[in-house]
């Protein structure tokens, strides 16, 4: 299922650079995000961070010019391309490689001081395993940050339906307009989207299930973690996802 996976991601490498490419044009939402991953390593500099499904990149180029020292890793071959263009293009050193989140061996025991991911662990096919690997990675002490959300699971929604769609149209038409790029899955895609585990469990609660069965303390859940830039073009674009979404701080003991 990973090899599946990771053909979706890298057939859509391009749309989703271009998605980053727009948030880097956003001073606003530049800082937000540059904000939460400060307030999630605790403020300090210099720290060995993995950016685990780095995508185009997005994390790894704010991390590295936080002064961080930052390893990105993405199982798809795409992905991991276009980062490595982007980081070139932003002058950002930062090491990148084509990896499993689940099986990192080219990372030893305690080597880490932070891992962070974004919208990551959701696609993952074995969530708990990846969970396992991240700490053993990390240093005792060391920091998992999570940016994700239900974005497939079926639940009742906090909005009125026809209030979601008319705003995921809106959505739609604005990333159309902005990002030059359609935002939309084949039936294939989202039958074989469908299998993965995390799609078919109530978030964040299994996260926290997993994350302590791995030996993580829970440090702090909050929802609707990007409130803060309402009415943003981000906003406007991404926003009715906002009730589905969470940021999880985790640490090794």
């Amino acid at each position: 299922m990973l090899k599946d996976i990771s053909n979706y991601w890298t057939s859509g490498s391009g749309s989703y650079d271009k998605a980053v490419k727009a948030q880097f044009r956003s001073r606003r939402t530049v800082s937000m995000w540059t904000s939460l991953l400060n307030e999630g390593l605790g403020g300090r500099k210099g720290q060995a961070v993995l950016d685990m499904g780095t995508g185009p990149g997005f994390f790894s180029i704010l991390l590295s010019r936080m002064g961080h020292r930052v390893t990105a890793v993405d199982a798809s071959q795409g992905m991991i391309e276009t980062a490595a263009r982007n980081f070139r293009a932003a002058g950002a050193d930062v090491k990148a490689y084509l990896g499993d989140a689940a099986h990192l061996q080219a990372e030893k025991d305690n080597s880490f001081d932070a891992v962070v991911c974004r919208d990551v662990v959701w696609t993952l096919p074995d969530p708990y395993q990846a969970y396992a690997e991240w700490y053993r990675i990390l240093k005792p002490g060391g920091t998992l940050i999570v940016f994700d959300g239900n974005y497939l699971y079926r639940k009742e929604p906090k909005r009125p339906a026809l209030f979601n769609k008319l705003w995921y149209a809106l959505g739609w038409m604005l990333i159309l307009l902005t990002e030059l790029r359609v935002r939309s899955r084949s039936d294939q895609d989202k039958e074989l989207l469908g299998k993965l585990p995390f799609v078919q469990v109530l978030r964040p609660e299994a996260d926290q299930e997993a994350l302590q069965r791995a030996g993580f303390r829970i440090q702090e859940i909050r929802h609707n973690f990007t409130s803060g830039y309402k009415m943003t073009m981000q906003h406007l674009k991404y926003g009715y996802q906002s009730d589905r979404r969470f940021m999880i701080i985790a640490k090794k003991e």
